[in-house]
Formats: C-alpha cells, structure tokens, sequence
C-alpha cells in the first residue's frame, strides 16, 4: 500500500513537471539575442533594460539583432517620440516601414508583418532617433512590461483631459479602469502639457511613466499631448491663478487661446460622447488644470461652429459633445463609488487600480500627491471615499445635450456607447432588411398569384372561346342534318304509292 501511494505521488510529481515545463515554454524570451550596430553611440544601452540609459543614432544607424530559432516579435522603448524607421530581413530583402504612429513605446508583431519569424532583422534608424532599450521575443507568452498600444481613438465614448501626467491617476482616480475595464468603452486621453523637457531640461522619465500608467489602469489607445511646456502656477483664488497661469506660459509664446484652440481640436478629432476634466479652481489652484478647465468650457461652445478655428474644423469636421463633467463643480452634482470591487478587475476596486497605476509615477512620488492617495503607514488610504480634499468620487454636470442625470453615479446617465449604437444600427438594419425581404417575398407571392389567376382566367376564356368555336360548327351541321332529315320525310310522304 505505502508502495502503491509513493508510486502515485512521483507520477504526480511527474505531471506537475510537465504542466510546469509546457508553461515555461510557452513564455516569449528575449535574452539569448545578440546585435551588431553601426551609427549607435552606447551600443550596450540598448539591451540593457535600463530606460535610464539611452543612446542616440549618428546619420542613418542600424541595429541588426540575431536570434537563433527565429524572431517573432520585436519591442522597442524610444527615450524621444521617433520618426519612421525601416525594418528589413536580410535573408529576403523584404523591408517594412514602422513608427508611423510615432509610439514612444513599440511593439512590431514581425510573425504578422513577414509572415515567418526570420533568425536575423536590420533596422534603420534616421538621425536624431533616441531608443532606450530594444528586444526581441521568440514565439510565446509576451512578458507583462510589454505594451501593444492602439491608436487613438477614431471616436471616443469618453474623452479625459488631464493637464499633467499623473492627474489622470489623481483627481481622476477611479475613471479610467472603471470606464475602460468593466465598460469597456473606448476611452481617449488628452494631456494638455508635454513632460519631455521640465524647466528647461530634458525628462526621460515621466513619458514612460504616463504609458505605463495608462497600460495599468486599462487604457489601450495611445494618449496624445500637446506641445505646450509644464510651467507652474498656483493660488487659492481663481482670478489670479489665471493670471499666474497666463503670465507664465507668456515666455514660451502660449496663450490662453492656444489652449482653447487644442482642445476645441481635441473635441473635434475625438468626437466624446462624454468629456470629464478638472475643477474650474484647478484643484488646490494649479494655474495650468484652471486654463484646462476654462479653455474646455469655451471649446464646447465653439467646436460645433465651422467659422470657430476653421482649420481644425476642416480637418475634422465640428461636434458637440453630449455630456461635460467637471471635477469638483457645484451644480448637477454626482458621486462616484470608485470603491466596489469588479470582477473584471480580478476582484479589485477601481480606485485600488488607480492607485497601481499611480505606482508607475515614481518620479512624483515625492511629492504630497503621494500621502494624498496612499496615506501613511499608521492611517492607509484603501477607499476613494476616504479622501475629503479634491474627492476624486465629486463631479458636476457641466453641460448636456441630452438632459439632466436623474439617477447619478454615471457619466453615461442618457447616453449610449458608440457600441452600443452600431449594435442599434447593425439590429435596426437587419429589422428593416427582414421586412424588406417580407414585403418582397408579399409582393413576389402576390404578383405569382396575380399571374396564377390570370393564367387561370385565360385558360377559361380559351376553353370557353373553344365552346363558341365548336357550337358554330356543331350548330350549322345539326341545322344542315334537320334540314335532310325534313326533306327525306318530305319526300317519303310526297312519294308514298296509291293503292
């Protein structure tokens, strides 16, 4: 018996080493490649995985990355937004041209693109190119830090315009994964400054920090900004956090105009259903999130007029949005439960994801933004509902086209996804197709019937024509055979001997 159960527990053992072997094989690796460069100034950089260490390209450089067993699948993190760069197989000459959506963060499916997954891959790089890190995966399970980004949204349910990068995870905590994971809506965010350069000097980690925050929280289509700087400004009071906020910009040749410009092009390209932005007070009085606030509320107004910023309306066309929520506004007020765990978020709630998705902003860690959403060691924030200063759970309904909410706790109170009306029309087209296809199926019978009794009418008026045409024959013969008949009794009568 103790044999017979030994015996069980390594066959066990046994199955559990194979589960384990065919999961590990399923996983994508990427640290057997080697590279060969030319017009790369720190060659080691790039396969570092150190987004700390970047290196630039000299004329037209290239990378040309091998791997034994094939590549499958390429990931490239640029430190500065890239232009257009060519990949090639050496082995066909088949060449593609990548980086058109300018992703800061890449991914290059080359299975997909080549059709096969070749053993060696060139690519070239244009002056001014600036890469962190690059790899190449074999076939299998990508690892979690790779991000496969769509591009932004053609027409977006929900259109999110944060000022910086981290206010989105911030004042907005709770928005993005409810409305991207458990809704899946498509879900646009617009930044109104760039953190490329800060002060003057070049940042090369709040960019990767934005992508990654996004990725965490569930966004998948790219976020876009503006060129406008990060300037700082700051008061309590409304006015003169404006002013502040204008004067600073004013160096850098930006106005207030410029933000109602961008934004009104924002409207325009994105086409929200639903917009959500900051408090007209900027928060804790941030002159930038008070230009934001104020630039959105005059672009709502003028993005469904084509005289207003014709060049964006010819681009794009105009629109009007259909609901604008502002944090904090004290009219038309609703409350968010950003606290309920979901399913979709295995569990978690959506301010718990939000804060994962602060986590990725480690540089700003050291600001109060940190104790404001974490709390501290003695008094730990779990609950959005726990935070009272800027409550990321307060918003007002700014404008609507389509009536005042009623019940609350939705953006989309009276609104319906951009899904949720093609399936409308997919089902509203099939209905009409199917009565179509009735009233042609009533026709057709009718016409066949129409047709039927016809046939049967002509085929009694051609029986009864008939009818007529054989009594004119018969009539005059049996008249003619009378007619003998009289005239042989005639006859016979006339003819009759005497006796």
């Amino acid at each position: 018996m103790l044999k017979k159960s030994f015996r069980l527990f390594l066959s066990g053992l046994f199955v559990l080493a194979l589960f384990s072997v065919a999961a590990f094989a399923q996983q994508a690796v990427y640290n057997d490649v080697s590279i060969e460069t030319d017009g790369i100034r720190y060659p080691t950089y790039i396969t570092d995985g150190n987004r700390n260490t970047f290196t630039g390209v000299t004329g037209a450089a290239t990378v040309t990355v091998n791997r034994d067993g094939g590549i499958a699948s390429l990931y490239i993190e640029f430190d500065r937004i890239p232009q257009s760069w060519t990949l090639t197989d050496p082995s066909t000459g088949k060449s593609f041209t990548c980086g058109q959506n300018a992703f800061l963060h890449e991914f290059v499916d080359v299975d997909k693109l080549f059709g096969s997954q070749p053993e060696s891959l060139k690519l070239t790089f244009a002056q001014g190119t600036v890469i962190a890190d690059l790899y190449a995966f074999s076939e299998g399970t990508l690892p979690d830090f790779v991000q496969i980004w769509d591009p932004p949204c053609e027409k977006a349910d929900l259109l999110l315009i944060s000022s910086h990068s981290d206010d989105e995870q911030l004042f907005f905590a709770g928005v993005l994964p409810y409305y991207a994971i458990e809704r899946e809506l498509n879900v646009q965010v617009v930044y109104i400054v760039q953190h490329f350069e800060v002060g003057g000097y070049p940042n090369h980690q709040r960019p990767h920090e934005q992508l990654d925050g996004l990725w965490t929280v569930g966004v998948t289509n790219y976020p876009v900004m503006s060129d406008f700087p990060d300037v700082y400004s700051e008061s309590k009071n409304r006015d003169t956090a404006f002013a502040q906020a204008s004067a600073a910009f004013k160096p850098y040749g930006v106005t207030y105009d410029d933000f109602i410009s961008y934004i009104t092009e924002c409207l325009r390209r994105f086409k929200p259903l639903v917009v959500v932005s900051h408090d007209l007070n900027g928060e804790y009085g941030h002159g930038t999130h008070v230009f934001c606030s104020s630039a959105l509320t005059e672009a709502i107004k003028l993005a469904p007029d084509a005289a207003q910023y014709p060049d964006s309306a010819q681009k794009y066309g105009t629109w009007t949005v259909e609901k604008t929520y502002l944090h904090l506004y004290g009219e038309n007020q609703i409350t968010m439960d950003w606290d309920t765990p979901l399913d979709s978020m295995d569990g978690k709630t959506p301010f718990e994801m939000t804060q994962e998705g602060f986590g990725c902003h480690k540089s700003q860690h050291w600001t109060w933004f940190n104790r404001w959403i974490y709390g501290s060691g003695a008094a730990p924030i779990t609950k959005a509902s726990q935070i009272t200063s800027y409550s990321p759970c307060q918003y007002g309904l700014y404008d609507t086209q389509v009536g005042p909410d009623t019940v609350g706790g939705d953006f989309f109170e009276n609104v319906k996804s951009y899904a949720q009306r093609e399936e409308e029309e997919r089902l509203a087209a099939e209905e009409e197709a199917r009565k179509q296809a009735e009233e042609e199926a009533r026709k057709k019978a009718e016409e066949e019937a129409r047709k039927k009794a016809e046939e049967e009418a002509a085929k009694k008026q051609a029986e009864l024509q008939a009818r007529r045409k054989r009594l004119l024959i018969y009539i005059p013969i049996a008249f003619l055979l009378v007619c003998i008949v009289i005239i042989i009794v005639i006859r016979k009568h006339h003819y009759k001997p005497k006796h």
